[in-house]
């Protein structure tokens, strides 16, 4: 299962660069000209990957609405039809009680950074949520991890649509896990990063992980064991284990296995 969100999300990504390569040819304006043609396109090259854990789509921040998902209905249920600019309205009506500001507060954030970003380091943006709760009009419970990624740049490098992978990673965060984090990285590398945890409440132009943490957690990704990584970096076996249960509980997840696929997910190693 674990192993299934991670190639997902290659796949994700791969579909990214070619939805990129299209969507300069139907921009128009900063808008998209051909809608419909667009649509049809696009829908040819999502559907790929479309499941019932996954919805893929773009994601209009103008407007603050999506003009296109694909495998929404396997994934959010068979809610009732409404208006395009309702959409997020509705999605939104499934939240679970204690995320019911994260929309409001996270689009504040997120638009402070974006106005934050430099002009020359406006470029390679991703956007990535972690942990939002929801649950179905059939009481399943829905934990979600998005990645956006913007598919087109005015001359100002600011951007009106995103590329949205959004997946139910219910598997890999524990069930007592309440919290959410987002990560924005960019620059030329992605080397520069703003973060927000929920469970502090701090915004940070530092990641989420140290780091010495990364450089562990790229040991563990590598099958090193706890021994072999503290003879490797002359720590503590100690050492090891406090940064180990330290980034399972940052992140939320269940065990080291699902340590090293969101971190993957999440662009931090």
């Amino acid at each position: 299962m674990q192993e299934n969100s991670l190639r997902k999300m290659q796949d994700a990504d791969f579909l990214y660069k070619k939805i990129v390569a299209m969507s300069s040819s139907f921009f128009i304006d900063d808008t998209i000209g051909e809608v419909e043609r667009f649509r049809e396109e696009a829908n040819l090259l999502l559907n790929g990957i479309r499941g019932t854990d996954a919805v893929i789509g773009i994601f209009d921040h103008l407007n603050y609405t999506p003009v296109l998902e694909v495998g929404e209905k396997e994934f959010w249920g068979e809610l009732p039809e409404v208006p395009q600019a309702e959409r997020m309205i509705q999605i939104m009506s499934l939240l679970e009680k204690e995320y019911l500001t994260f929309f409001t507060d996270s689009v504040k954030w997120f638009t402070g950074v974006l106005e934050d970003i430099p002009f020359e380091h406006r470029m390679n943006i991703q956007i990535f949520h972690c942990g939002i709760r929801y649950k179905l009009l059939d009481g399943k419970p829905i934990c979600l991890f998005s990645k956006g990624s913007p598919i087109h740049y005015d001359e100002n490098r600011k951007f009106n649509y995103t590329f949205n992978y959004v997946q139910n990673i219910n598997h890999l965060l524990k069930k007592n896990f309440r919290e959410y984090w987002i990560r924005i990285s960019h620059g030329e590398n992605s080397e520069y990063v703003h973060t927000f945890h929920s469970q502090d409440k701090l915004y940070s132009n530092k990641d989420l992980l140290s780091v010495r943490e990364k450089e562990i957690l790229k040991l563990i990704a590598d099958d090193l064991d706890t021994k072999e990584i503290a003879e490797k970096l002359y720590i503590s076996i100690n050492t090891v284990g406090n940064h180990r249960g330290n980034m399972i509980d940052k992140l939320g997840v269940r065990d080291s296995t699902a340590l090293v696929q969101m971190a993957k997910m999440a662009g931090m190693i």
